[in-house]
């Protein structure tokens, strides 16, 4: 094996002065074992936990290990790693395994040990967001296969987690297992266990794809190891290569310290892999490969799209990136879809290799419009789609503390940039601004000004993984069945304490301010199709919430609900008297995820509002709570005009 031996950085321990004292193996079984154990610095007996957990999996592996290793006496060794690590026996870890694997080759006492520490602690992965990761460089390397396996909710964790905690010593044939570790070894790079296994995966793509039951496909994965020959090893390394050089710098980068070494303290846990909507760059690594003009010898080149709106896009952008306003995507689909499709041609005639990275602002109410446009393009099935952390914001930041805002195009004029007005900002440390998008999707329920548009995702869109012909069935949609229902015990405690609220002054019932309107002329337009008066309920500023049979008059506003064919506005009365009313806030239809009502007060409708990820995740955005004299009618039309903009919405037995 390849694998040195001499003490690292990451704590590899160096017990040779011990482990020379050992007696011969001649010796008798009970003296080698306190001999063993006065050597590895374990005073008294061996940790019980270790001891009662292990010793019947060492029995059962004694025949099959080298003669001169006594069960005791890796015990003792376990013993020591697991007080060295800090850590308790876990079966699960594959620590047995991999060490069994090691008693194969010929390594004195205190080198098996400086291995074993190495091996766990550099090349397996230690948390369990090691399978998020794994799904994320799937989604980026083989969308469509990822979309598959997510058709079925076949997660990583079912069929790769013994590849991952063990480096394949358990699933492939010994010779072969060997000179892949030989391989993976020289390489050193602890990563490469992942792009293995994406390797395996892909191998069986076709066969997959044929496959209907989701049992079967289970199978055929946990078995891809097993039926690996030495001739495959080749190809298999040769593709690891390949998507190795072809993945963004940035997965090393931030990922390392949460999956990776002797501590166990995962100071990166609160990192959401498992929300992430696809793989994410910094923004230095951006700045690197599409600003700096050192950077020549580059794997891949990025199609820069900045999702900003084309006024803020001629203020300020990233030289060669293609401006796609996302938020047409509510305001204007067909002509998002159109601006999208025409964009994709032009990428393919030209720049078909170039890896797509999308750029926001910078600003979470605004970046919800870009996660949008990036669900548009998954559902596309395209390869190598990433987004920048931070947007132009972060990417700003960078260039004006190194004084190179020159490099960015159009950038003429500060009073026309935003960033430049709002003055320079601290790039977020790698750790905080992994947890911005767990927290736009907890986006606290608050009134928005007037002119704010709500950023929801076309459901329809991000339901839709794979192609009709690859899904079970012909339901399009998910879940939609329970859009409506009837709720005795749902509270408004529940919603708000998903939502995570951190305004609560905003929750107060306050009428707002903003462009008066005539509602007799807003009635009369073509596109409003049914309208409901009633009344808009908020919570109260310390949370406490009213009983549902008599509301405050605290918490209410006098509003109006007004159905188009594609959106459902809400406006607040100002002048009940002369009919003057002011928008409030103007939601997709696609967007409302659950209308409910309640048996003992059936005027009182709630509306929660979100999207879908494509991991199957619902995400609630926003709540509103209603008083309607005619709520029945209310969810009626609502329910008709979804059906109206999604014919395959509901079920055909649903009423």
């Amino acid at each position: 094996m390849s694998l040195s031996n001499n003490n690292d950085e990451n704590g590899e321990q160096d017990l040779s002065d011990g482990w020379s004292k050992v007696e011969d193996e001649g010796q008798s079984s009970s003296l080698s074992d306190d001999i063993t154990r006065q050597s590895l610095n374990v005073t008294g007996e061996s940790d019980k936990s270790v001891r009662n957990q292990s010793t019947s999996y060492l029995s059962s592996r004694a025949n099959s290990w080298i003669v001169r290793w006594t069960v005791p006496e890796i015990e003792s060794l376990m013993t020591l790693y697991c007080k060295r690590r800090n850590v308790g026996y876990e079966q699960d870890k594959g620590w047995l395994e991999i060490l069994g694997k090691l008693l194969e080759f010929p390594f004195d006492k205190c080198n098996l040990f400086n291995v074993f520490w190495a091996i766990t602690t550099k090349y397996i992965p230690r948390s369990p967001k090691m399978f998020d990761l794994l799904r994320l460089l799937m989604q980026y390397h083989d969308p469509q296969l990822c979309s598959f396996l997510d058709s079925f909710k076949i997660q990583a964790s079912e069929f790769t987690s013994f590849w991952l905690r063990t480096l394949l010593c358990l699933n492939m044939d010994d010779d072969l297992c060997n000179l892949l570790w030989d391989r993976y070894f020289e390489k050193g790079d602890p990563f490469l266990i992942f792009f293995v296994s994406l390797a395996f995966v892909q191998s069986v793509k076709d066969e997959i794809l044929l496959l209907t039951e989701r049992d079967k496909i289970l199978n055929l994965l946990k078995d891809i190891p097993s039926k690996m020959t030495r001739d495959d090893l080749t190809d298999l390394l040769e593709i690891c290569s390949v998507h190795l050089n072809l993945t963004p710098i940035s997965v090393r980068e931030d990922f390392h310290c949460m999956l990776f070494g002797s501590n166990l303290l995962d100071e990166c846990s609160e990192q959401p892999l498992n929300r992430l909507i696809c793989l994410s760059i910094s923004a230095q690594e951006l700045y690197k490969r599409a600003i700096d003009p050192k950077i020549t010898n580059s794997n891949f080149s990025y199609f820069i799209i900045d999702t900003r709106p084309q006024k803020s896009f001629n203020a300020g952008s990233i030289s060669g990136a293609f401006n796609l306003n996302a938020e047409t995507i509510v305001e204007d689909p067909d002509k998002f879809g159109f601006a999208m499709s025409s964009l994709l041609k032009f990428k393919t005639e030209t720049c078909p290799k170039d890896h797509i990275c999308f750029v926001g602002s910078g600003h979470e109410e605004e970046d919800q419009f870009m996660f949008m446009a990036i669900s548009r393009f998954l559902h596309q099935n395209l390869e190598h789609i990433s987004y920048a952390e931070g947007g132009y914001k972060a990417l700003h930041s960078i260039l004006s503390e190194t004084g190179n805002l020159q490099k960015l195009s159009n950038h003429f004029t500060k009073n026309d940039c935003i960033e430049c007005k709002n003055g320079p900002m601290t790039v977020q440390p790698k750790s905080e601004w992994k947890k911005s998008f767990l927290s736009l999707l907890k986006k606290s329920v608050q009134i928005k000004q007037p002119k704010e548009i709500n950023t929801k995702e076309n459901k329809s869109d991000l339901l839709k993984h794979v192609s009709t012909s690859e899904r079970i069935g012909n339901k399009r949609y998910r879940n939609i069945q329970s859009v409506f229902s009837i709720n005795e015990e749902e509270s408004l405690s529940s919603d708000v304490d998903e939502l995570q609220i951190s305004s609560p002054s905003q929750m107060k019932a306050k009428p707002k301010e903003g462009e008066r309107l005539k509602w007799n002329e807003i009635i009369k337009k073509a596109e409003i199709i049914e309208n409901f008066e009633g009344e808009e309920v908020f919570a109260l500023e310390d949370r406490t919430l009213f009983q549902y049979s008599s509301p405050s008059k605290d918490n209410r506003i006098p509003c109006y609900i007004a159905l188009s064919r594609t959106h459902m506005h809400i406006f607040q009365k100002v002048d009940i008297n002369e009919g003057i009313v002011c928008s409030s806030m103007r939601h997709s239809l696609a967007s409302i995820l659950k209308v409910t009502s309640k048996r003992r007060f059936p005027e009182f409708l709630t509306f929660k509002f979100g999207y879908e990820l494509p991991t199957g995740e619902t995400h609630v955005s926003h709540v509103h709570y209603f008083i309607l004299p005619k709520a029945g009618e209310c969810a009626k039309a609502v329910k008709m005009a979804i059906l109206a903009l999604k014919p395959y919405a509901f079920d055909r037995n649903q009423s």
